[in-house]
């Protein structure tokens, strides 16, 4: 097979490739060189430490650390298959047999002796997975991202939130009306006695504009840090606005970095510094012209052109939508770009940048996002990057049949979950 018929994940990411012998030799050589040091009895702990991670000084519990993360990496991967029903995604767990292993030595043992494929494969992922959890939580952009968060929303108290008015409750009802050939409309509707109406009443603050012009209608704030979610009762912060709390997106998964996991894979990340949005921003406000007017007051107040790059406007500019994930609804439009923020660094007199990512919708846009049943809604959007990109990759068709294809290739992915057909069952997977 030559190497251009390796998706472009398997070969920045070799261990999740169930071929990796075929397509890629030479790295699995080198897994082999590690398989056969740990099977000839060479002291597990000492070789690991030391070509794994060599502590700067002090105790050393890198092994005990690791060890934890396969634990982790079944998590994970319970969470995702959370986005498909029982009666699919039940077939696809990891198997009790590997599930209950969560040393090295075991697991890579398993990796290379299990008779049965779908066993040596899972063993193979599980290793690779919770690599992938421990690099993600070790990584310093990361583990300093929830500083990072609160200096920009502080730098925001100082040149937004501290000049706005505070305005009216203004409550919006929507409802999603569908079309002919199953389009979709998200109308605005003056009251709640619509059928099937959905209300939201938001505390709308206002900023001057730039130009003196009319104000700014900002309708909702929220940073985010893309590691956790905060279980915690929704309360009212500095910018004048509650913030929306909502339940750990990984439930499982207590150190919730799936999200950073799960983007790495699906874009061929090696490196999660190298992850551009881990801190986000985003803006609701009332209309297309608030928005532009909103960008440029932002750019201004945050260092000028120079510090704002990877600019998408999908608002007016349907040229743009390329730039987007592939799995974007065609209904999804956003302004977003990322800003790169000085931040001083307690360890030397020279400040670095860290990135936020910030994105701004007017209201009528969000809305849809809201709306499960809306192809441009969030959790839409999410369902369709599992079954089309993560699905594929960690539970590769050679391994567990073509149904994997079935579930990936359906005209609605956002729905294609519960109308699949045959369910996939014990009986179908390959032994």
């Amino acid at each position: 097979m030559s190497d251009s018929s390796v998706p472009f994940q398997y070969r920045v990411h070799p261990p999740l490739d169930p071929r990796l012998p075929a397509n890629q030799p030479a790295i699995a050589k080198m897994y082999l060189t590690a398989y056969r040091r740990i099977k000839q009895g060479h002291n597990l702990g000492d070789y690991f430490l030391r070509v794994y991670r060599k502590d700067p000084g002090g105790a050393d519990n890198t092994l005990q650390e690791l060890e934890s993360y396969f634990h982790d990496a079944d998590l994970y991967l319970d969470d995702l298959l959370r986005l498909l029903p029982e009666r699919i995604a039940f077939p696809l767990r990891p198997l009790p047999r590997i599930r209950r292993v969560n040393n090295i030595r075991e697991l890579f043992l398993r990796a290379f002796e299990e008779r049965v494929p779908r066993l040596r494969y899972e063993a193979q992922r599980k290793l690779y997975l919770a690599k992938l959890l421990f690099d993600s939580d070790h990584c310093r952009s990361i583990r300093d991202a929830p500083q990072h968060k609160e200096h920009w929303d502080n730098l925001l108290d100082e040149i937004l939130w501290a000049e706005a008015e505070k305005a009216d409750q203004i409550e919006i009802c929507a409802v999603l009306e569908h079309g002919m050939r199953g389009r979709q409309h998200l109308a605005i509707v003056p009251t709640r006695d619509a059928t099937d109406v959905r209300c939201w009443k938001f505390p709308v603050r206002s900023v001057a504009s730039r130009f003196g012009k009319r104000k700014i209608q900002i309708y909702h704030y929220r940073s985010r840090f893309k590691r956790a979610a905060t279980p915690a009762p929704d309360l009212e912060v500095k910018s004048g606005f509650w913030q929306a709390n909502e339940m750990p997106r990984w439930p499982g998964l207590g150190r919730r970095s799936g999200s950073i996991v799960s983007k790495m894979i699906r874009r061929g990340i090696a490196d999660p510094r190298q992850i551009q949005d881990v801190i986000g921003a985003m803006f609701i406000v009332g209309d297309r012209h608030d928005a532009y007017s909103l960008e440029r007051k932002l750019v201004h107040a945050f260092g000028g052109p120079f510090r704002w790059r990877d600019r998408v406007d999908t608002l007016t500019n349907e040229r743009d939508r390329g730039q987007l994930d592939t799995n974007s609804g065609s209904g999804f439009r956003v302004l977003k770009e990322i800003a790169d923020i000085l931040i001083k660094d307690p360890a030397s007199p020279i400040p670095y940048f860290f990135s936020v990512e910030v994105q701004i919708y007017p209201v009528e846009d969000y809305l849809r996002t809201l709306y499960d049943a809306h192809f441009a809604s969030h959790t839409s959007y999410k369902r369709r990057q599992f079954l089309r990109e993560l699905l594929p990759l960690l539970f590769p068709p050679y391994i567990y049949g073509d149904e994997i294809k079935r579930l990936t290739n359906g005209d609605d992915v956002g729905h294609a979950n519960e109308n699949a057909g045959d369910p996939i069952t014990p009986e179908s997977l390959p032994t």
